[in-house]
Order: C-alpha cells, then sequence, then structure tokens
C-alpha cells in the first residue's frame, strides 16, 4: 500500500494537520474486523445497504471505514464485510444517472429503489433542508449526522479579494458592490434561496451551476462560485485552468446551519430497521471517530475505486485531493463533534433554527403541521462515542 504524502502544494489553504501513518502494515480490512465486533446478523438485513448523495469522495470516508480496503469494487458500489459484524455493507454510489438512474435521488431510492443498482438501500444520505421541503412524498428521519458541518459553500480567489468573505453581510455587500456576479445551482429553494431572502440582490445571482467553474475562469476570478470548501479551493489553487489560491466559506458561516449528508431512514421502515440501527449507528459513529484518527486505508480504498472508474468513468481522485479533503474535514470541523463531546449526533436546537428559515418555503411536498424534530432523532446515539 502506498503511504501518504504529508502536506498539501503550497498554493493550497493554510497548512493543515498532518495524516497520521499507522505503526505496522496490516491486510486490508483488518481494522475494520477488530474494530467493529457487534453481533448484527440477528438484527440486521445482510446485505445492509447504503445510499449516497454523490460519488465516492472524502466526505465519505466513515461508510468505506466499517470495511476497509479489501472490498468488491464494482461499477457504482463497494461491497465487503463489516467488521466482523456478520453482515455485509452495500455502499451505493450516488449522483442521478451515474450511482442513481435518471431523475431519481437519494430520498426516492429510500422508498423507491435504486433502479440502475437493482436495490433498496436501508440508508440514505439526505440533507435537512430537503427532508422538510419533501416530508410529504418522502418523509424520512436522520439517525445518525456523520457531517457535523455542511461543507457546501462559495469559493473565491485570494488574490482579487484578499479580506475574503465572512458572514451573510460581507455576501451582501459583495452583490452590492458591482464587481461581480455570484454562480450557483439555484435561488428557487434551499441556501440559494436564503442568500436572496437574506438580502443578497436578486440581480447578482446566476444560476445553473452543475460542479463546474468556467465562469469562474472566464470572469478572471471576479465572480463568486458555489462548490464544497473540502473540494474546489484544492481543485482551483492547483489545476481547473486557474492555478492560484482559493478561499472559501461554508453556508454554516453565512447563517445557514444545515446538516448535509445526514443517513436517514424512509419513516415507514423506523419500526423495521429500528433494533439494527440500535446497534449500527454506533458502529457508524466509532467509524467516523476512526477515520478521522487515521484515514491512510480509506482514502487509498477511495483511490482505487474511483482512479479504477469504478464511481463514474471521468470522476477519479489523485491522493492529494483525497488527502486536502480529509485534512479540511479535520482542520474546520466538518467531522467534529459540534457542541458537545458526542460525534454525529444532532443539535435540536440547530434543527430548529434551520426550520425557522425553510419553513416560509414549504409548499404541498411537504407534511402540514410539520414537526421539525420529527425529521431527526438522537435514539440510537451513543452520547459516549466522540472525537478526544
Amino acid at each position: 500500500m502506498r503511504s501518504l504524502k504529508t502536506a498539501l502544494l503550497a498554493t493550497a489553504m493554510a497548512a493543515l494537520p498532518a495524516i497520521s501513518q499507522p505503526a505496522l502494515a496490516q491486510e486490508p480490512g483488518d481494522f475494520a474486523k477488530k474494530a467493529y465486533t457487534t453481533p448484527l446478523a440477528d438484527v440486521c438485513p445482510n446485505p445492509f445497504i447504503v445510499q449516497k448523495d454523490w460519488l465516492a469522495q472524502a466526505e465519505h470516508g466513515a461508510l468505506y471505514q466499517m470495511i476497509g480496503g479489501g472490498g468488491k469494487m464494482e461499477s457504482g458500489r463497494y461491497t465487503g464485510p463489516l467488521g466482523s459484524t456478520g453482515i455485509d455493507l452495500v455502499i451505493l454510489e450516488g449522483g442521478g444517472g451515474m450511482g442513481l438512474g435518471d431523475g431519481e435521488t437519494a430520498y426516492s431510492a429510500l422508498y423507491m429503489g435504486n433502479s440502475k443498482a437493482g436495490l433498496r438501500p436501508h440508508l440514505g444520505y439526505q440533507e435537512l433542508d430537503n427532508a422538510f421541503i419533501f416530508s410529504e412524498r418522502f418523509p424520512v428521519v436522520g439517525v445518525v449526522a456523520p457531517l457535523n458541518i455542511a461543507p457546501q459553500g462559495l469559493f473565491w480567489d485570494r488574490e482579487t479579494y484578499p479580506d475574503g468573505f465572512h458572514s451573510i453581510d460581507d455576501i451582501i455587500a459583495f452583490g452590492e458592490s458591482g464587481k461581480g456576479m455570484i454562480y450557483v445551482s439555484t435561488i428557487q429553494r434551499t441556501f440559494g434561496l436564503y442568500l436572496l431572502q437574506s438580502g443578497v440582490s436578486q440581480d447578482v445571482f446566476v444560476e445553473g451551476y452543475r460542479g463546474d467553474g468556467e465562469n469562474f475562469v472566464t470572469n478572471n476570478g471576479t465572480w463568486l462560485n458555489q462548490g464544497f470548501v473540502t473540494s474546489e479551493p484544492y481543485a482551483f489553487s492547483t489545476g481547473n485552468n486557474w492555478g492560484k489560491p482559493i478561499d472559501a466559506v461554508t453556508v454554516g458561516e453565512l447563517g445557514y446551519p444545515n446538516y448535509s449528508g445526514m443517513l436517514s431512514v424512509a419513516e415507514n421502515r423506523m419500526d423495521e430497521l429500528a433494533p439494527c440501527l440500535e446497534k449500527l449507528v454506533p458502529i457508524i459513529q466509532q467509524a467516523v471517530v476512526d477515520y478521522m484518527d487515521d484515514p491512510t486505508e480509506v482514502l487509498e480504498t477511495i483511490h482505487d475505486f474511483t482512479q479504477g472508474g469504478y464511481a463514474t468513468s471521468w470522476w477519479k481522485l489523485s491522493m492529494d485531493k483525497l488527502e486536502y479533503g480529509w485534512k479540511t474535514l479535520k482542520e474546520r470541523g466538518i467531522m467534529g463533534n459540534g457542541s458537545n463531546d458526542t460525534i454525529a449526533d444532532f443539535d435540536t436546537e440547530r434543527v430548529a433554527v434551520m426550520f425557522d428559515i425553510v419553513q416560509p418555503w414549504l409548499d404541498e411536498r411537504a407534511k402540514e403541521g410539520l414537526d421539525p424534530q420529527s425529521v431527526v432523532t438522537n435514539r440510537f446515539i451513543d452520547p459516549s462515542i466522540g472525537l478526544k
């Protein structure tokens, strides 16, 4: 197994903590077999299927941690024994028309299945805001939140804007400055609509972002661009027809404290899966901790999976980019304990704040009289598990 590099390129963001190295080499999957031993065969479906929201990347590391290396790589899925628990874990790729069928989402898959994989997942990655918005059509309950902070946000060219943008007031001022535009996926809902309703001028938005940076580059870095703080700063600092330092702010820092990547169950399967979740959720919590302590095996696994074209033909992540993603997860507390000593639980006050923001947008897709606390639960969380 190749060892991970311990430094980012000079053009990346400020130095981040070094990735630790294992003291002794071990066979792929050995750590998981020794670490995750709670018997699950009598209470969990076998295999247990998890639907991701996107293609394999550092944010999904806790899932791969539960298998480690040595799993079976196939188009759109990674499968292997979930430690020594007695069941297998199937990790499905996301993305409409990629890991999922055309028009399908991680929400619809929980109810109607992933047609491309031919499987119906037991858990799926969801976003809190969309869980409110689609609570009538696809009601879900988040049971564990590996990401304490949503990594989505806006990025900018550091040379053009050396002071950066760190609050909603900064974004409002940018919108009034006439210096550039803000390129986002949509202002019809979620984060884009929040910016609009917070006072950012509608005239400054350009909709249609699909993970591209063409507008950012062709406008010489004068635009702000939607992206992931765990990915785009590295990608644009080192390439993407730019190759100059980039910085970024998360949606939470702008006053939109969303949970993304929360592992959720279809509401109508909660009773069926609760006995399994009682034992599985603490394993997921521990996997987050173990991944944050040492990502070596997991990042190698994701690297090999994407380089082999198993995610999709064009999604091939370098070790440098994966390492950057993990370091950013750690440095910015994206995978962190949050406001207490527990990993991957939900802050109910934060859930209430998000509901207050989203409630005016709710329509026939949402349950009438929705209780915001009904879309998440800490019922299965072990409060003693957290990062030290």
